[in-house]
């Protein structure tokens, strides 16, 4: 099971809990609630994004779309184990983010639900290929600007301050979380610490792999030419590249073809 699934079926375990315990058994017990910190229940620092004290079709859309963005992200570029402890950073982050800006705000605040984390997730998906196409043909980073534009009028209007707070400095914070996760290249201004999960490991001295090759082409009595998997691959990523622009290539693909130049340059 992904780790996508995973949340998806946890989100509807929540909904189930919601039909049998009602609002104010979800909200007492899972949500994260801080009418003091004396009083904060620590297990809804990471239970919240499965708490619904309310139910609406909102809900039902926040799940599928954390389904169809997470998906991509978790096939594509962090697979099951590194996607699990990014979206337990995002919850952590977001959770702090709550208690702190609660406890000098408003500590009547509620955070349930997975549609903060939803957003996180589909904006980080965003962010990592803004060029992509949706429907109507708009690209990905419009669609996120209305996104955003869309969240920040909602939270002026109800004046949910630590809501907006948290969902605004959530973004950078979460944005810098993703960034040493080997995501978001393409924004260099965002740091990445020095040996952070994302980066590649040096290779150790002594114990470097041997180049292998393909088989060797005999093209006369007195030539040969040897049919490097490097010069295959290269090849491979560059057709992609000339067929689907420098866009369509994954986070991955991009560091193993600078891996391969190099490779090519000293060799």
């Amino acid at each position: 099971m992904t780790t996508t699934w995973l949340v998806v079926f946890a989100s509807i375990v929540g909904l189930i809990l919601f039909a049998v315990m009602g609002s104010a058994g979800v909200a007492s017990g899972l949500a994260l609630i801080q009418p003091n910190l004396a009083e904060l229940k620590l297990w809804t620092l990471f239970t919240w994004p499965f708490a619904y004290p309310r139910f609406s079709i909102f809900d039902v859309l926040a799940i599928f779309f954390f389904w169809y963005f997470g998906s991509d992200l978790e096939r594509n570029e962090l697979g099951k184990v590194r996607f699990a402890w990014l979206l337990v950073a995002f919850t952590g982050v977001l959770s702090f983010l709550a208690v702190l800006f609660g406890a000098v705000l408003d500590p009547t605040y509620v955070l349930a639900g997975l549609g903060m984390l939803e957003m996180m997730v589909v904006l980080l998906w965003i962010a990592q290929w803004p060029d992509r196409m949706f429907m109507f043909n708009i690209p990905a980073w419009l669609f996120g600007v209305i996104l955003v534009g869309i969240q920040l009028i909602q939270y002026l209007g109800y004046r949910s301050w630590v809501m907006l707070l948290v969902f605004v400095v959530g973004l950078f914070v979460n944005a810098f979380v993703a960034r040493q996760f080997g995501l978001l290249d393409r924004f260099p201004w965002i740091p990445q610490v020095a040996g952070g999960p994302g980066q590649p490991k040096a290779a150790k001295p002594g114990k470097a792999k041997k180049r292998k090759s393909g088989p060797t082409v005999v093209t006369g009595p007195w030539e040969s030419s040897t049919v490097s998997k490097d010069d295959q691959r290269m090849d491979e990523l560059l057709d992609k590249i000339h067929a689907e622009g420098a866009d369509s290539l994954t986070s991955k693909e991009k560091k193993e073809l600078m891996q391969l130049r190099e490779r090519r340059r000293r060799g």
